[in-house]
């Protein structure tokens, strides 16, 4: 008992250090493409310059920061998959995580050596930008899970509808920023040297990408009010889904003034590693919006609206019924 009551509490802190060093490797991350120093080391990997240790310009230690902070957070998360698996192994959800944070960091460090020796197209460079907000929102959502999985787990069961709903926002906002990150990379941002509007002057499609990109922001964000509205008047115990979406909407609120900044600065790095933070929060807001739903999946009557539930009971309706 003892044993038991130090480990769990350190593999916590082991998911909170895995989790900031995930933010810090998807922020690093993105100096690198802003700054370009993605060829700091040259077309070596793992090596830089054909050395382990270089000697240092700008962009190779920008490059090569990278790497070793990547090196030490995998480590971290190679540590609390082994951990995780071995204490809550008999815990579904842990089955699914612990895997998908370890095998996502993998795709991410595998597409980055890719990316360095063989020069990409800007879909495979938005694909890794991609893939770094599942590592991080895997690695997020696993150390809340270590946290308060007893409060996830107790909740009562949300309708199925909204579980699906909330589904169908995560993936609209995983599309999202894959359109924003293929902007950036395609080189089509500067073509809207504006905000709100774009001044003339741009190329017609850029213009328009760069337009779209911002109504499609904009129609993000009356989906998660769309969604706390729903999350108040169907599921009105779960407390912890209105905080959930209020922390979305502000952090898409955030992300939205981080774009009117990012583009009034005209694309400065301070501006483009605000806004890269913010989506890697957003992500991970709406992964945790699905994880909690997900836990307390619906059975019997509680798959319908807590309006129809009274009606049935009053019926006779078994709760056990299809009905």
């Amino acid at each position: 008992m003892k044993r038991d009551g130090w480990v769990r509490p350190a593999v916590g802190w082991l998911g909170v250090a895995a989790t900031l060093g995930m933010f810090l490797v998807l922020v690093m991350g993105a100096t690198v493409t802003t700054t370009g120093s993605a060829e700091g080391c040259g077309r070596d990997w793992p090596l830089c310059h054909g050395r382990f240790i270089p000697d240092f310009a700008l962009a190779t230690a920008i490059e090569f920061s990278h790497r070793a902070v990547t090196g030490v957070e995998g480590i971290l998360i190679l540590a609390l998959t082994i951990a995780v698996l071995a204490l809550y192994r008999e815990q579904r959800p842990v089955w699914l995580l612990a895997p998908l944070m370890l095998g996502s960091l993998l795709l991410q460090a595998g597409m980055g050596a890719w990316a360095v020796k063989y020069p990409q197209q800007p879909v495979v460079l938005a694909l890794h930008f991609g893939i770094s907000l599942i590592a991080l929102a895997s690695v997020a959502l696993t150390t809340v899970y270590i946290w308060r999985q007893g409060d996830m787990r107790s909740g009562p069961p949300v309708w199925g509808g909204l579980r699906l709903a909330t589904w169908g926002v995560a993936a609209y906002l995983y599309l999202l920023v894959y359109s924003g990150a293929y902007i950036r990379h395609a080189g089509a941002a500067g073509a809207c040297a504006g905000w709100p509007a774009c001044p003339p002057g741009g190329s017609w499609t850029g213009v328009a990408v760069n337009l779209a990109h911002r109504g499609a922001a904009l129609a993000a964000l009356l989906l998660a009010l769309a969604l706390l509205i729903a999350y108040r008047r169907l599921e009105p115990d779960r407390r912890d889904l209105s905080t959930g979406a209020s922390l979305l909407i502000g952090t898409l609120l955030l992300q939205g003034a981080a774009g009117a900044f990012l583009v009034l600065s005209r694309y400065s790095l301070s501006g483009e590693l605000l806004h890269a933070a913010l989506t890697g929060v957003v992500f991970t807001s709406a992964a945790f919006l699905c994880l909690a739903v997900t836990l307390a999946a619906p059975r019997g009557e509680s798959a319908l609206p807590p309006r129809r539930r009274p009606r049935l009971r009053a019926e006779g309706v078994p709760p056990s019924s299809p009905l």
